[in-house]
């Protein structure tokens, strides 16, 4: 026990406390050992509050995560169905449009067809005059 008592010697020394003579260490050293488990039963209490604060902030995260998620996957469902449908109309507009297309090329035809009527039954009866004789 001798080293730790030289040590506490220098200690008093270096701010002028004198070291009285046939001091028990033990006693000397409770009130240090004390204080010192004073300051680890705070740091252990800080040491919990903060694990009790860090989950209730994850879990706080957490929440704010799923709804976060929530949301942006009900945006993008209505996202979605909003880009079928304008898929759907484009493509709508598109046979409506080839529908008018096909409609104006039916006419057209009909109107040369009419045109060349009476040229094509000409022919047809000339033919078939040429064959009776």
């Amino acid at each position: 026990m001798r080293p730790l008592s030289s040590l506490l010697d220098r200690f008093r020394r270096g701010v002028a406390v004198p070291a009285a003579a046939g001091d028990d260490l033990a006693a000397e050293l409770a009130p240090v050992f004390a204080s010192l488990e004073a300051f680890e039963a705070e740091a252990d209490a800080v040491k919990r509050a903060c694990a009790r604060q860090a989950e209730d902030r994850l879990g706080a995260g957490l929440e704010q995560v799923a709804r976060l998620s929530e949301g942006w996957r009900t945006r993008a469902e209505a996202e979605r169905v909003r880009a079928a449908a304008e898929k759907r109309r484009r493509a709508h507009e598109e046979a409506s449009a080839l529908e008018e297309r096909g409609r104006v090329e039916a006419d057209r035809i009909r109107q040369r067809a009419a045109r060349r009527m009476p040229e094509v039954v000409a022919e047809i009866v000339a033919c078939v005059e040429r064959g009776a004789s």
